[in-house]
């Protein structure tokens, strides 16, 4: 009964992506990260504040204290670190396709793509509450969650934009 009222709540448009789209015969929700800066933007940003701070490093080292230019190298290290963890998870995503009478999700989340195929009319879509209203796509003993990239007040929405597919 909460979803009805939440849905009624609901007064500015919803994304494509909740809804889903109609690709010939099959339904698909295609959720991505929402990353508000590209990797190579984020490249040149870490690449001046690492020239920044060996400049000031180099400025120390110079005047005497010579301490403050290995500590100015971890901060570069800690940077590159930070910029290749952004650009590895920068492209995940979760997939969702409702075609004839199966149920395909996929997902990638860094390095690691996986996917799962369920029977149409087997599967069941719940929402885990101690997660924070994860959708749970179910069939039998195995399953699966869906939803990680979209705010959880919209959640209940995607649930069953979902179940009304299948």
């Amino acid at each position: 009964m909460e979803s009805h009222l939440f849905l009624k709540k609901i007064d500015a448009p919803v994304s494509e992506n909740i809804l889903g789209q109609s690709h010939g015969s099959a339904w698909v929700w295609h959720l991505k990260r929402n990353i508000s800066i590209s990797p190579a933007t984020m490249a040149w940003i870490f690449i001046g504040l690492g020239f920044v701070s060996l400049l000031i490093g180099a400025g120390f080292y110079v005047a005497g204290a010579t301490l403050i230019l290995p500590f100015s190298l971890v901060e570069i290290a800690v940077l590159m670190f930070a910029y290749v963890y952004n650009a590895i998870h920068a492209n995940d995503y979760e997939k969702l396709t409702v075609e004839g009478n199966s149920v395909r999700i996929e997902s990638k989340v860094g390095l690691k793509i996986s996917q799962m195929q369920l029977v149409r009319s087997l599967t069941r879509v719940d929402t885990v509450r101690h997660l924070n209203e994860i959708i749970q796509l179910r069939q039998g003993s195995s399953h699966t969650l869906f939803g990680k990239f979209v705010h959880a007040n919209l959640r209940p929405l995607l649930a069953k934009k979902i179940a009304d597919r299948l």
